[in-house]
């Protein structure tokens, strides 16, 4: 936001619906709530009213609602927070959309690249905004990481490493590791890994996947090799992502540049960074000491304050999309968590390389957009 911008304060309240009352949705309420002088509660539903009606009262929403399409008929809504499982991203976000209202749907956008292409363009359409809830791309640290890297302070980046997992040992029927709701270690928490890539090399040419699956059939620890080749603006690079359920990584960043690295200490919630320079010099006279200088923020409430902030500042402009998350970045997400899985395999999934590797240049769904 820039500081000719009117005070958030000063501007009407962006009325917001939830649609799904999980876990992830009353994180995002509570936090909504933080926000009384920009968001007004207005409306949630549930696949059945009482559960809706519980979620309501015990956030502060105005109305509940026991059905998906009753939510996107409420004319008060302005935008709706999508937080159903993965499975039902897409046909909730599209319910939204050709209902008129803008989304905010929870990572990822959806199970596919060609379902996400078919939102994005919906959307488009539509002139109606859309993004996916990579929170972490809203996070002033990250974004301060990918200004230095890209500043070429510390040399060109050549390597990105991240780890993102946790141990799980819950039930076969629930989300993470249940088929019919598409769950699975890439699409649950490789998403995170390949969004941080993302932001610091863009979408890679070539991907190489491993893993193994879970009982159940998904995907339950998985591994992945990014390549990028060379180019006019920098050498080449690569990029390492892992994503697991079945352990507890160390859950961290690291970019690799030629004179020095930038580490992050938690992928999805970085409340500091380390900036080391590692600078160069004649081996004869002894290597130059490295320096470090850390980087620290506070987040309030659950962290997620900054990704509505952005939203609404985004729907107050009038612009379709977010250029913290991208729909150029989110469609090259996308595609690379497409084809990771099919190297993996899993439930639904064919033989690698079905999803062919490309680029989706800026401007192909901007139409009417920022």
């Amino acid at each position: 936001m820039t500081d000719t911008a009117e005070p958030a304060s000063t501007l009407p309240r962006v009325r917001w619906g939830i649609l799904s009352t999980g876990h992830i949705a009353g994180v995002f309420a509570r936090d909504l709530a933080l926000l009384p002088d920009e968001a007004e509660l207005t409306a949630v539903a549930s696949r059945t009213p009482e559960k809706a009606s519980a979620f309501a009262a015990e956030h502060g929403f105005a109305r509940s609602y026991g059905s998906y399409a009753e939510l996107v008929d409420d004319p008060d809504v302005e935008v709706v927070y999508i937080a159903s499982p993965h499975s039902d991203h897409f046909a909730s976000a599209k319910l939204c959309l050709e209902a008129g209202k803008s989304v905010l749907v929870e990572k990822p956008l959806t199970t596919s690249f060609a379902e996400t292409d078919e939102l994005i363009r919906l959307a488009a359409e539509k002139q109606l905004f859309l993004m996916e809830a990579l929170w972490t791309r809203t996070n002033p640290l990250l974004r301060r990481a990918a200004e230095i890297a890209r500043s070429g302070e510390l040399g060109p980046i050549r390597h990105v490493e991240v780890s993102f997992g946790f141990r799980f040992t819950g039930d076969d029927d629930h989300r993470l590791v249940n088929p019919d709701l598409a769950g699975g270690a890439i699409l649950d928490l490789g998403v995170y890994p390949t969004h941080v890539v993302n932001l610091f090399l863009g979408e890679p040419e070539s991907v190489h996947g491993y893993g193994y699956r879970a009982r159940t059939g998904v995907d339950a620890h998985a591994a992945a090799v990014y390549a990028y080749p060379a180019t006019a603006q920098r050498p080449a690079a690569t990029a390492s992502a892992l994503c697991t359920l079945d352990l507890n990584p160390a859950n961290r960043t690291t970019v690799y540049c030629e004179d020095g690295r930038i580490e992050i200490g938690n992928v999805v919630k970085p409340e500091s960074i380390t900036v080391v320079r590692s600078p160069t010099g004649d081996p004869a006279e002894g290597q130059p000491e490295e320096t470090s200088e850390e980087l620290t923020t506070q987040l309030p409430g659950g962290g997620y304050t900054l990704q509505a902030q952005e939203v609404m500042q985004r729907l107050r402009a009038g612009e379709l999309e977010s250029p913290l998350v991208p729909w150029v970045d989110t469609l090259g997400v996308a595609r690379t968590l497409d084809r990771w899985l099919d190297q993996v395999g899993g439930p639904g999934r064919v033989e690698p390389g079905r999803v062919e590797p490309g680029r989706v240049e800026p401007g192909n769904h901007e139409e009417g957009g920022r």
